[in-house]
This record gives structure tokens, sequence and C-alpha cells, in this order.
């Protein structure tokens, strides 16, 4: 308790988000068989929750990659004090686009489009598994100025587009997005085993 008091209130919460994601994600899956965790709505062309959620983990482990690298080079020096996450301009329109409801549909990059057919017992571990590796990246950064150092955006040809505040944020917003979507494909009246 005492280190997550260090930490910053800021950062607490952003873990505790975390934790509720992972906690949502296992909620809508469970009762889920196999056949309707991979069953894509309209006809075949829109994803699965297997889908979404195989999307997150590699969307995840490609963002995180690079964030880790980018702490591990920084030269900035801890601090006293917790700084608070703040994205820059850029970072906070992206915050924006993310985030429910899609105002802005966009195409996955291929390094992030999920597998046609997702196991569910391994997606879900690699799904909590990427989770808690943000969750201790996130309190590794508890006293480094996270708003000073770049990153270099795998999804976007490299450039050092965001600061890892933003990286750090950008993760649960692009998971409440996606999350959102597997939970309408569960709600649809044509989801197998629904009514």
């Amino acid at each position: 308790m005492a280190d997550e008091i260090s930490l910053g209130p800021d950062r607490v919460a952003l873990m505790a988000e975390l934790a509720r994601l992972a906690f949502a994600a296992s909620q809508l899956s469970t009762p889920l068989d196999e056949a309707q965790f991979n069953w894509r709505p309209d006809g075949g062309k829109a994803w699965s929750v297997g889908q979404c959620l195989d999307h997150l983990v590699r969307a995840n482990r490609c963002y995180l990659d690079a964030l880790e690298e980018a702490v591990r080079a920084a030269r900035a020096p801890a601090t006293s004090e917790p700084p608070a996450l703040q994205p820059g301009r850029l970072g906070r329109w992206f915050l924006g686009v993310l985030e429910p409801p899609v105002r802005l549909k966009s195409k996955a990059p291929k390094k992030i489009e999920p597998a046609a057919r997702c196991p569910k017992p391994a997606t879900l571990v690699a799904y909590a598994g990427e989770q808690q590796r943000l969750i201790d990246l996130v309190r590794a950064t508890g006293r480094i100025n996270c708003n000073v150092i770049r990153f270099r955006n795998p999804l976007a040809y490299g450039l050092r587009t965001f600061n890892v505040a933003t990286g750090l944020l950008v993760i649960p917003a692009h998971e409440r997005r996606h999350l959102a979507q597997a939970q309408r494909v569960v709600a649809r009246p044509d989801f197998p085993g629904a009514g």
C-alpha cells in the first residue's frame, strides 16, 4: 500500500483501470464456449470476441516493447514527487479518437491484425499477461517523468510521435474501444445461443 501511495494518484488509478479491464474481459469471455468466442458477425466480416482480444494482445505487445525500451534508455532522472502523466496535444487528440463510442474507424495495421481463429484459453492467458506487464511498467515509472521521454511508435513508422505518458494511457483507451466492440458482438440477437 505504501508503495502505491508513492506512485501518485494517476498511476494508482491507471493500474486499477487495467485490473478492471482485465476483469471485464474475463467476465465477458468466461461464459462463452470456443465457437461463441470465435463467432464473427456480419457473415464473418466483423471481428469475433476472440479477435478483439487477440488484437489487443498484439497491439499491447507492440506498444509495451517500445515503451519499455524508451524507459530503459531514458536519461530522465528519478524525481522525488511522482509526476502526473500528461499527454501532449497530439496525444490528447489520439486518446479522444480511441475512446468509445467510436467516431473514427480505421483498419488495424497488419502487424496487429488478429488471427482468423483464436483459441480461447491461450488468448485469455496472453491478454492477462500483457495487462500484468503494463501494470508492472506503470509501477516501474512511478518516479520517472514520462512526459519528457518519447518512444518510437511501432504503429507510426517508428516515429517518436508521443511521450511515454501518452503511450501508457493509449493502451487502456484502446482496450475500452475493443472491449466495447466485443460486448456488442455478444449482445447481438444473432449471437449463437442468444435469447
